[in-house]
């Protein structure tokens, strides 16, 4: 049983990571649309220059921490032979890194309000939230397979 649920967990780890980077990129090219405005504003309002790094970081974190969990979901897929410590050790890493990137992107853009007439930048909110439930579902996965692979090894010593 365990020798197919945890390819299988696996596979919907690497697809809902494949979805999220796609997220990831329509999010950053919808807000990269108002960069320079932004730079603009950040040389004269140290308010605005602190929403620009913001912005870029939690883009940054989120996408860097899904690319992690694709890279390493198709690693884990590839290789079911990798020793149990190594694979739960993936599992905690990954599960921790795509929850503080979850945090990460949802304290700085909870409440955010939408600004009237700027269509990108709105759609570029809209999909930096749909991201952070990404995040969120694939830092459960993670926890899933986590908890799977020590149930699979206690289970396959028989006991």
């Amino acid at each position: 049983m365990t020798t197919l649920l945890l390819p299988t967990l696996h596979a919907g780890q690497a697809l809902l990571s494949a979805y999220g980077l796609y997220t990831s990129y329509i999010s950053v090219t919808h807000l990269q649309q108002y960069e320079s405005t932004s730079e603009k504003a950040a040389e004269y309002l140290s308010a605005a220059a602190h929403q620009l790094h913001k912005t870029r970081t939690t883009q940054a974190s989120g996408a860097l921490a899904i690319l992690t969990s694709l890279l390493t979901s198709l690693t884990l897929l590839a290789r079911p032979s990798i020793p149990l410590p190594t694979a739960a050790a993936a599992n905690v890493a990954v599960g921790a890194l795509t929850l503080g990137a979850m945090l990460h992107v949802g304290n700085f853009w909870r409440g955010k309000a939408r600004v009237p007439f700027v269509e990108g930048y709105n759609e570029g909110m809209r999909r930096t939230e749909e991201l952070r439930r990404v995040l969120g579902w694939l830092a459960m996965s993670w926890a899933a397979t986590g908890v799977g692979g020590v149930v699979g090894a206690v289970w396959a010593e028989g006991g």
